[in-house]
């Protein structure tokens, strides 16, 4: 169904993109947004703070890599978690070297051989053997070591703190029991590679760096630490994610969706055959598209499109009142690397110099080929700040109608889900509600209005959702 509503989704987001653009800006006080085809990651559950318990359900929306639809939107990314993605680029860098950095290493760790054996037999006698991929050359060997003998120190120790140190043990107090030996002949080697200092302390401090941000996104830890946070869902089961801070307050947020800044975006439906659609939005031309890009349900059984209720309609007229235009910004700068504590796990940079790395550089570099498209507007976006709303109240005008075949389904309110170009709006299952319809017999009209769900849900705010309207999206490898 997803290609046979495409151009509708097109057509759609299009008439969005012109409607919506004044109260966006205003709203989020930027110049820069594209609309989002939610249908990957749901109405937005914007209640994201409860009791300093971050709403599981608002992390995993957030948690979806974006991409730009040739077709003028945002979506997400083949499902892609965010987290996962951040991840798997961290363990694919690493800082690569040019050919003179790389033969001044190699000819002080060639003068240095002896100790350099030394030291690599002094760890694989108490470790075991050196993994295969950092086994590669007796450089690569003593890169990986000095990476571990770092790790028994603090997250933020680096090679150039060390070696400069007159206590240098004193710097890795995890060092295993029976180390003495390793950590001593390391700082003889240290001494007598002194002429390649520069590029060691560049290599460990970078590749460092890369370990922790990986470190700050997975395994996730037994207890809340200093990169993670707590949260919970509306089951109130517990979990613990990468920390995440949304600057507007939950009571903010509330108040804007109750706000009148809004628009409306007007459709006209007619009915070609049984299965398809051609769909105007805004009084432009009308694109062709399947006749389910729009349906209603009741009961979670019956389902029925704009024509179902009246063998006679052949055109309906959608009108689509979008109000209180308000703004939701996740922190990205408060989930950064921070160099100085070793905690954060958003570090653009490092995608980025890895993304466009100089062969003619030293600098950060992916060991594997990506199959990313780093570029703005590519398949590598998070989401930095989203345009939302009250969810839309949408009016049904039904041309050509009999009163009779409405008054079954519409004579009383009854609960329904709607469903919008594969958006199963507010949650999908009844959360609408139809007011009665208006039968106008001298325009041959039935008119029906669904009234959307409150944007502040009694007795469950964390189930509180909100239309997405649109992003502005942090593209981290582009150039």
């Amino acid at each position: 169904m997803t290609q046979d509503i495409a151009p509708i989704k097109q057509a759609y987001y299009a008439g969005l993109a012109a409607k919506a653009d004044g109260p966006v800006k205003q709203a989020l006080n930027i110049q820069k947004w594209t609309p989002v085809d939610s249908a990957g990651m749901g109405d937005l559950f914007w209640y994201w703070n409860n009791a300093a318990i971050f709403n599981t359900d608002t992390w995993n929306q957030f948690n979806n890599v974006m991409q730009f639809n040739a077709d003028g939107y945002l979506q997400t990314t083949d499902g892609a978690a965010l987290n996962t993605a951040l991840f798997n680029l961290y363990l694919a860098m690493s800082y690569k070297l040019t050919d003179a950095d790389q033969s001044a290493l190699n000819a002080a760790n060639l003068k240095a051989q002896g100790i350099l054996n030394t030291v690599v037999g002094d760890y694989t006698s108490m470790f075991g053997a050196i993994p295969p991929a950092n086994s590669a050359t007796p450089t690569a060997k003593l890169i990986y070591v000095t990476s571990q003998i770092m790790s028994w120190g603090e997250s933020t120790l680096s090679l150039a703190t060390f070696r400069a140190s007159t206590n240098p043990t004193s710097l890795i107090p995890n060092a295993p029991m029976g180390s003495g030996k390793l950590i001593s002949d390391f700082m003889t080697y240290l001494s007598e590679t002194s002429s390649a200092e520069t590029v060691q302390n560049a290599i460990n401090s970078q590749n460092a760096q890369v370990k922790q941000c990986a470190l700050n996104l997975s395994p996730t830890p037994a207890q809340v630490k200093p990169s993670w946070m707590s949260a919970a869902d509306v089951n109130g089961t517990a979990s613990i994610l990468p920390t995440l801070k949304i600057v507007e307050p939950t009571s903010t947020i509330q108040n804007a969706l109750g706000g009148t800044q809004g628009f409306e975006i007007a459709m006209v439906v007619t009915k070609v055959d049984q299965k398809t659609v051609s769909v105007s939005v805004n009084g432009n031309a009308g694109v062709s598209g399947s006749i389910g890009w729009f349906g209603l349900s009741v009961g979670g059984s019956t389902s029925y499109n704009s024509f179902s209720f009246d063998q006679e309609v052949t055109q309906v007229t959608l009108k689509l009142k979008y109000n209180g235009v308000t703004k939701f910004t996740p922190s990205l700068s408060g989930s950064a690397y921070n160099v100085g504590d070793g905690t954060g796990w958003w570090n653009p940079k490092l995608i980025n110099d890895a993304a466009n790395h100089t062969p003619g550089k030293s600098g950060m570099g992916f060991t594997t080929l990506q199959h990313y498209n780093f570029k703005e507007n590519g398949d590598l976006g998070v989401l930095n700040v989203l345009a939302i709303c009250d969810m839309p109240t949408i009016e049904m005008v039904f041309h050509n109608a009999t009163e009779s075949s409405f008054s079954s389904h519409f004579s009383e309110e009854t609960h329904w889900g709607v469903n919008f170009l594969g958006i199963p709006l507010g949650g999908g299952s009844q959360s609408y509600s139809s007011s009665k319809y208006k039968y106008d017999s001298t325009a041959g009209t039935v008119t029906v209005t669904m009234t959307p769900p409150p944007s502040v849900i009694p007795g469950n705010l964390m189930t509180s959702q909100a239309y997405v309207i649109g992003a502005d999206c942090a593209w981290p490898g582009a150039k």
